[in-house]
Protein backbone atom coordinates (compact mmCIF):
# COMPACT_ATOMS: atom_id res chain seq x y z
CA UNK A 1 0.00 0.00 0.00
CA UNK A 2 1.30 3.43 -0.98
CA UNK A 3 1.02 6.33 1.34
CA UNK A 4 0.48 9.94 0.35
CA UNK A 5 3.80 10.80 1.95
CA UNK A 6 5.80 9.05 -0.81
CA UNK A 7 4.14 10.99 -3.64
CA UNK A 8 4.81 14.28 -1.83
CA UNK A 9 8.53 13.51 -1.60
CA UNK A 10 8.80 12.90 -5.33
CA UNK A 11 7.00 16.15 -6.08
CA UNK A 12 9.27 18.04 -3.68
CA UNK A 13 12.35 16.51 -5.36
CA UNK A 14 11.13 17.58 -8.81
CA UNK A 15 10.51 21.10 -7.51
CA UNK A 16 14.03 21.29 -6.05
CA UNK A 17 15.54 20.13 -9.35
CA UNK A 18 13.59 22.85 -11.18
CA UNK A 19 14.79 25.49 -8.68
CA UNK A 20 18.43 24.37 -9.02
CA UNK A 21 18.16 24.52 -12.82
CA UNK A 22 16.69 28.03 -12.58
CA UNK A 23 19.58 29.19 -10.36
CA UNK A 24 22.14 27.64 -12.74
CA UNK A 25 20.53 29.53 -15.62
CA UNK A 26 20.60 32.78 -13.62
CA UNK A 27 24.26 32.23 -12.71
CA UNK A 28 25.17 31.65 -16.36
CA UNK A 29 23.45 34.88 -17.41
CA UNK A 30 25.20 36.82 -14.63
CA UNK A 31 28.59 35.45 -15.65
CA UNK A 32 27.98 36.48 -19.27
CA UNK A 33 26.98 39.98 -18.15
CA UNK A 34 30.14 40.34 -16.05
CA UNK A 35 32.37 39.08 -18.87
CA UNK A 36 30.78 41.57 -21.27
CA UNK A 37 31.20 44.39 -18.75
CA UNK A 38 34.85 43.45 -18.28
CA UNK A 39 35.44 43.48 -22.05
CA UNK A 40 33.79 46.91 -22.37
CA UNK A 41 35.86 48.23 -19.48
CA UNK A 42 39.06 46.92 -21.08
CA UNK A 43 38.13 48.49 -24.43
CA UNK A 44 37.42 51.83 -22.74
CA UNK A 45 40.76 51.72 -20.89
CA UNK A 46 42.68 50.79 -24.03
CA UNK A 47 40.90 53.46 -26.09
CA UNK A 48 41.73 56.09 -23.47
CA UNK A 49 45.39 55.04 -23.37
CA UNK A 50 45.50 54.94 -27.19
CA UNK A 51 44.17 58.50 -27.44
CA UNK A 52 46.83 59.70 -24.99
CA UNK A 53 49.57 57.83 -26.87
CA UNK A 54 48.43 59.21 -30.24
CA UNK A 55 48.28 62.76 -28.89
CA UNK A 56 51.76 62.39 -27.39
CA UNK A 57 53.14 61.08 -30.67
CA UNK A 58 51.47 63.92 -32.57
CA UNK A 59 52.92 66.56 -30.26
CA UNK A 60 56.42 65.09 -30.48
CA UNK A 61 56.14 64.90 -34.28
CA UNK A 62 54.92 68.53 -34.53
CA UNK A 63 57.82 69.76 -32.38
CA UNK A 64 60.68 67.54 -33.55
CA UNK A 65 59.59 65.53 -36.59
CA UNK A 66 60.45 61.89 -37.21
CA UNK A 67 63.77 62.30 -35.41
CA UNK A 68 61.93 63.15 -32.20
CA UNK A 69 59.63 60.16 -32.58
CA UNK A 70 62.66 57.90 -32.97
CA UNK A 71 64.57 59.39 -30.03
CA UNK A 72 61.70 59.91 -27.58
CA UNK A 73 59.21 57.15 -28.40
CA UNK A 74 61.40 54.50 -30.03
CA UNK A 75 59.85 54.65 -33.49
CA UNK A 76 61.26 52.24 -36.04
CA UNK A 77 61.05 53.10 -39.72
CA UNK A 78 61.94 56.10 -41.82
CA UNK A 79 60.88 59.74 -42.28
CA UNK A 80 57.56 58.88 -43.96
CA UNK A 81 56.47 55.65 -42.24
CA UNK A 82 57.12 54.25 -38.81
CA UNK A 83 55.93 51.98 -36.04
CA UNK A 84 55.90 52.49 -32.28
CA UNK A 85 55.25 49.49 -30.02
CA UNK A 86 53.89 49.23 -26.47
CA UNK A 87 53.45 46.14 -24.32
CA UNK A 88 50.09 45.10 -22.86
CA UNK A 89 50.58 47.55 -19.94
CA UNK A 90 51.29 50.49 -22.29
CA UNK A 91 55.02 50.59 -21.54
CA UNK A 92 57.28 51.44 -24.49
CA UNK A 93 58.62 48.38 -26.30
CA UNK A 94 61.19 48.58 -29.07
CA UNK A 95 60.22 45.32 -30.81
CA UNK A 96 57.08 43.69 -32.12
CA UNK A 97 57.85 40.60 -30.06
CA UNK A 98 55.72 40.74 -26.92
CA UNK A 99 54.03 43.98 -27.99
CA UNK A 100 50.36 44.48 -27.26
CA UNK A 101 49.78 47.72 -29.17
CA UNK A 102 51.29 49.48 -32.17
CA UNK A 103 51.12 52.99 -33.58
CA UNK A 104 51.33 53.16 -37.36
CA UNK A 105 52.53 56.56 -38.48
CA UNK A 106 52.42 57.72 -42.11
CA UNK A 107 53.70 61.18 -43.06
CA UNK A 108 52.65 62.87 -46.30
CA UNK A 109 53.42 66.28 -47.79
CA UNK A 110 50.97 68.60 -49.47
CA UNK A 111 52.70 71.79 -50.54
CA UNK A 112 53.99 73.53 -47.43
CA UNK A 113 51.99 71.31 -45.07
CA UNK A 114 53.02 67.95 -43.67
CA UNK A 115 50.38 65.54 -42.38
CA UNK A 116 50.95 62.62 -40.04
CA UNK A 117 48.27 59.94 -39.86
CA UNK A 118 48.60 58.10 -36.54
CA UNK A 119 46.64 54.89 -35.92
CA UNK A 120 46.81 52.94 -32.67
CA UNK A 121 45.94 49.23 -33.02
CA UNK A 122 45.59 46.45 -30.44
CA UNK A 123 47.66 43.62 -31.92
CA UNK A 124 45.73 40.82 -30.21
CA UNK A 125 42.65 41.24 -32.39
CA UNK A 126 43.74 44.01 -34.81
CA UNK A 127 41.17 46.42 -33.32
CA UNK A 128 41.82 50.04 -34.27
CA UNK A 129 41.53 51.90 -30.98
CA UNK A 130 42.25 55.47 -32.07
CA UNK A 131 43.16 57.42 -35.18
CA UNK A 132 44.51 60.95 -35.38
CA UNK A 133 45.69 63.27 -38.15
CA UNK A 134 48.24 65.93 -37.20
CA UNK A 135 49.40 68.77 -39.45
CA UNK A 136 52.33 71.13 -39.33
CA UNK A 137 53.78 73.73 -41.65
CA UNK A 138 57.05 72.99 -43.37
CA UNK A 139 59.84 75.47 -43.48
CA UNK A 140 60.48 76.75 -46.98
CA UNK A 141 63.48 75.18 -48.64
CA UNK A 142 64.37 78.47 -50.40
CA UNK A 143 64.72 80.61 -47.27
Amino acid sequence: MKSKRDSGTALFLMEMIAVVCFFILCAAVCILVFVRANNLSRLAKDTNQASLAAESAAEVWKAEGAKGLTERLGMSGNETEGLIYWDSQWKADSTEEGAGFVARIAVTEEGRVEKAQIEIVRLEDQTELFSLTAKRGRESEHE
